[in-house]
C-alpha cells in the first residue's frame, strides 16, 4: 500500500488532532502535539465530506448527458466528495445508457445513480416529462446494476409490491399518496422522502399525508436547502419533526448551477433562470441552482447548528445509503472537508487523495 500521510493541526470537535490517511481510510487520529510530517492546516476545521443523493447537474451538464468526469470534479472543489447522479423521467433506453456507463475515476465517488423516476404520478410530475412516466416494475430496471436509490409514487399501479421487491433504496416522491398509504409504502420497505413538502401533499391536520406518515415511520426526509424550494421556518420545523438523524440535505441542483441567469434544458424540458430560480415555463419549480455545500451554508443561516448541518449532508445520507462514510473515525473512507470559521472551504479530498 501507500505511505502514511498525514494532515496536521486540524480541530475535530474542538480537539486538535493529526489524521493519518493510509489506502483511502483515515488510519489514525491522534494529537496535534504528536511529531509527524506533513501539511500543517493552523487549527482549521475537518468535517466529513458531503453526500448529494440528489442532484442532476451543474455547470451546463446534465447527468443524462453521460458526462459525469466533469461533473464529478466540479462536486469534489465543491466539498461533495460523494454524489449520486439522478436522473430524469425518460425513456429506458436513455436511462440505462447513463445508469451503465464507465464511472469516472477521479473527482466525487459515484457509488450509483437515483433514478427519479419514471415510476411517478402525473399529476405530481413537477419538472418530469409525464410522456416517460410509467408504472414501477422491476422488469424496467433489468440489467440496471448501478441503480442503488429510486424514487416511487407508492399509489401507483403496484407500486407497494415493487417497493418490497426492488433491490435498491426507496424514496417516495412525485405524489399524492395519502398518510396511509404512505405509512404502507414506508412497511414495505420504502427509506426517505424525495424533495420534502415538494411534490407531494402537504400537511393538513385532518389528511396528514405522506410527511406526517415519513415522521411517524421513522423515515429519512431530503430536504432542498436553497431557501426557495422550502421557507427556513419550514426547514426548521422540519428538523424538529423527523430529528437531525434523519434529515437528509440535498442539492437537487441542475445544469444551470455554477452558471448565470438564461434558459436551459432539463431532462428534455425548456427551463428558465431567473436570479438563481430556475423554473418551467408555467412557473413550475426546477430544482436549484446551488451545490449541497451552499445549501449547508445556508441552513446554517436559517439557525441550524452547525455540526447539525454538516451531518444532514454527511453522516446521514450515509447510513441512509449503506456507506463507510459520513463520520471523521479510524477505519473510515478518508472523505473529507476543512472549513475555516467562517465555514468557507479550505480543501476536499475524496479517497484521501492529497
Amino acid at each position: 500500500g501507500e505511505m502514511m500521510k498525514y494532515l496536521k493541526n486540524l480541530r475535530l470537535f474542538g480537539e486538535l488532532v493529526n489524521i493519518g490517511v493510509e489506502n483511502g481510510k483515515i488510519a489514525e487520529i491522534i494529537s496535534a502535539d504528536s511529531f509527524v510530517d506533513g501539511e500543517d492546516f493552523g487549527g482549521a476545521k475537518i468535517y466529513p465530506g458531503l453526500i448529494d443523493i440528489h442532484s442532476h447537474g451543474a455547470v451546463g451538464i446534465d447527468t443524462m448527458d453521460a458526462e459525469l468526469e466533469t461533473l464529478a470534479k466540479y462536486y469534489l472543489d465543491r466539498g461533495v466528495t460523494t454524489w449520486y447522479p439522478t436522473t430524469m423521467t425518460m425513456s429506458r433506453e436513455d436511462v440505462n445508457k447513463v445508469t451503465s456507463q464507465k464511472l469516472p475515476a477521479n473527482g466525487a465517488n459515484i457509488p450509483g445513480f437515483h433514478l427519479e423516476g419514471p415510476f411517478l404520478n402525473p399529476a405530481k410530475c413537477g419538472a418530469q416529462d409525464p410522456a416517460h412516466i410509467t408504472a414501477p416494475s422491476t422488469e424496467w430496471l433489468e440489467g440496471m446494476d448501478n441503480v442503488k436509490l429510486i424514487t416511487v409514487a407508492p399509489e401507483s399501479e403496484g407500486g407497494i409490491d415493487f417497493i418490497s421487491r426492488v433491490n435498491a433504496v426507496v424514496c417516495i416522491g412525485h405524489t399524492t399518496a395519502d398518510y396511509d398509504t404512505a405509512c404502507a409504502a414506508f412497511s414495505a420497505g420504502a427509506k426517505c422522502l424525495t424533495h420534502t413538502f415538494n411534490a407531494m401533499p402537504s400537511i393538513a391536520h385532518r389528511a396528514p399525508g405522506p410527511i406526517v406518515a415519513g415522521a411517524d415511520m421513522g423515515a429519512y426526509a431530503q430536504i432542498i436547502c436553497d431557501g426557495i424550494h422550502i421557507h427556513p421556518a419550514v426547514i426548521r420545523m422540519a428538523v424538529r419533526m423527523f430529528g437531525k438523524d434523519k434529515i437528509i440535505l440535498i442539492s437537487d441542483s441542475m445544469c444551470a448551477t455554477g452558471l448565470s441567469d438564461g434558459e436551459y434544458c432539463l431532462g428534455g424540458l425548456p427551463t428558465f433562470v431567473n436570479g438563481g430560480v430556475a423554473t418551467l415555463k408555467d412557473g413550475t419549480l426546477a430544482g436549484s441552482t446551488v451545490n449541497l455545500f451552499e445549501c449547508v451554508k445556508r441552513a446554517i443561516s436559517f439557525g441550524i447548528p452547525e455540526e447539525d448541518a454538516v451531518k444532514m449532508a454527511s453522516e446521514n445520507p450515509a447510513r441512509l445509503m449503506g456507506l463507510n462514510k459520513g463520520k471523521i473515525a479510524v477505519g473510515m473512507d478518508a472523505d473529507f472537508i476543512i472549513v475555516n470559521d467562517e465555514f468557507e472551504l479550505l480543501r476536499s479530498v475524496a479517497r484521501g487523495e492529497f
